[in-house]
């Protein structure tokens, strides 16, 4: 069952099936909050929460699962093997986001309206959905922006430095944890072997 599992996450359709049904996870929570909400601004307060507040799983996911010692290791080699290949298609099931979503609100329900806990989980889902963007971006180009080029230093210097620069939207929550690297022009050599950067002919 194992090798299963991480044979289908190493595949590539289900990683581009899992951005596309991150994002579409996001998107009909938000539509399932509006129907029944007598207060649509209220639920896009809370989805944009949920967006922002992704930033915080985005790295504890990162530092605390995927680099730390526990007994969960199939989430550690799993995240291993794109380290091991940065242009793999390492991605979590296709349905993940939307099962774990669905979870959330149930087990948020007896705390707060089915519909505020639809915004609130639609968009920590479309967080996600923009954290694998984002990453998937990282790899495959050259960004020209100025913040999206510090961030893409940022995370090719965490592949250098695993226990480093866990973020991928923010390096805010590696400062605060103390996780933060400062590199120099001599960590950034041989950067180009992380970005798989298409050429027109």
């Amino acid at each position: 069952m194992k090798n299963l599992i991480l044979k289908m996450t190493a595949s590539k359709w289900n990683y581009y099936l899992s951005l596309i049904a991150d994002g579409m996870t996001g998107l009909v929570f938000l539509i399932f909050s509006f129907r029944t909400s007598d207060d649509i601004w209220a639920s896009c307060a809370l989805f944009i929460v949920g967006v922002v507040s992704f930033s915080f799983v985005e790295y504890a996911v990162h530092a605390w699962l995927f680099h730390k010692n526990h007994f969960l290791k199939i989430f550690i080699e799993g995240h291993a093997h794109h380290h091991q290949n940065p242009f793999g298609y390492d991605a979590l099931p296709f349905f993940a986001s939307a099962l774990m979503g669905f979870l959330a609100v149930e087990l948020l329900s007896p705390i707060m309206p089915q519909r505020d806990a639809f915004a609130l989980i639609g968009g920590l889902a479309m967080g996600y959905f923009n954290y694998g963007l984002t990453h998937h971006l990282m790899h495959r180009r050259e960004f020209t922006l100025p913040y999206y080029r510090y961030l893409q230093q940022f995370h090719f210097v965490h592949h250098k430095k695993p226990r480093k620069n866990h973020g991928m939207t923010t390096d805010i929550f590696d400062r605060i944890f103390d996780t933060y690297y400062q590199w120099d022009e001599a960590d950034l050599k041989g950067i180009e072997q992380l970005k798989k950067i298409r050429t027109k002919h």
